[in-house]
């Protein structure tokens, strides 16, 4: 019976502890490019905290139009992913009628 109760509790413990890890905590963050403003800008956000804009210079778009090179968002994700970031949602396109402002964005996250 000692044995029984032994057995029982240790599958207890086993599967809190894997529960336990299934909790892990990330950081969160959104990359956006805002092309069809004034001045064409990424936009990145981490866990609400940090907010910052980069302005995106025309020789960054090698010649392309605003908006139709997507490299200054991927150079920024790329970059991100070296330090550590996973992309969970992939670029993903927005309008905003109000406004009149496009934005292409990713979300990534990183294990704290």
């Amino acid at each position: 019976m000692k044995l029984k109760s032994f057995v029982v509790t240790g599958a207890i413990l086993i599967a809190g502890m894997s529960s336990i890890k299934a909790q892990d905590k990330y950081d969160l963050a959104v990359v956006s490019y805002q092309y069809d403003t004034p001045k064409p800008h990424i936009v990145f956000s981490i866990n609400g905290d940090k907010f910052e804009t980069q302005d995106v210079e025309k020789d960054e778009l090698q010649g392309k139009v605003w908006g139709i090179s997507m490299n200054p968002i991927i150079k920024r994700v790329n970059k991100m992913q070296n330090e550590g970031w996973e992309v969970v949602g992939g670029l993903e396109y927005s309008y905003n009628v109000s406004t009149g402002v496009t934005q292409m964005y990713y979300n990534l996250k990183k294990k704290r």
